[in-house]
């Protein structure tokens, strides 16, 4: 019988894995940015990719939103474009911050590109800038 499964761990290598391991992809790329006051795009990717992972910080008083976009930045125009997704990001009491991660290990597929935009309202034609280096925003893409 040892036999016999010794052999198999040789024919079916994947067996022999332990489980829960996990391995990096070493493909996937992070873009972090700082909020400025303004609401100009943010290139991530000007090619179709996957966003896997989320980052979102913000140590404002004021609730702020992550707008992404399936396009490249170019041709995104903030408070005018429809968001391909959406994100609230909260904040913390006494400017001790507040924010969300968000992983999909299957990914979100953007055919045309990724973008983004940071506003302080949540209607898709909003255009309220945050203030200065308040939200700190990372997207895990390939």
């Amino acid at each position: 019988m040892k036999k016999l499964l010794i052999l198999l761990f040789f024919l079916c290598p994947q067996f022999a894995l332990a489980q829960g391991t996990f391995n990096a992809n070493s493909q996937i790329a992070v873009n972090s940015t700082i909020a400025l006051n303004n609401i100009t795009p943010l290139a991530i990717k000007n090619s179709g990719g996957t966003v896997y992972s989320i980052d979102a910080f913000n140590n404002s008083g004021a609730i702020a939103y992550v707008k992404l976009y399936n396009v490249p930045a170019a041709s995104v125009t903030c408070g005018t474009t429809t968001p391909y997704a959406r994100y609230l990001v909260p904040f913390g009491a006494s400017s001790a911050g507040g924010g969300f991660n968000l992983s999909n290990i299957n990914g979100d597929s953007y055919r045309q590109g990724i973008a983004a935009c940071i506003t302080l309202g949540i209607a898709d034609s909003d255009v309220a800038p945050p203030s200065a280096n308040t939200i700190i925003l990372n997207v895990h893409y390939q």
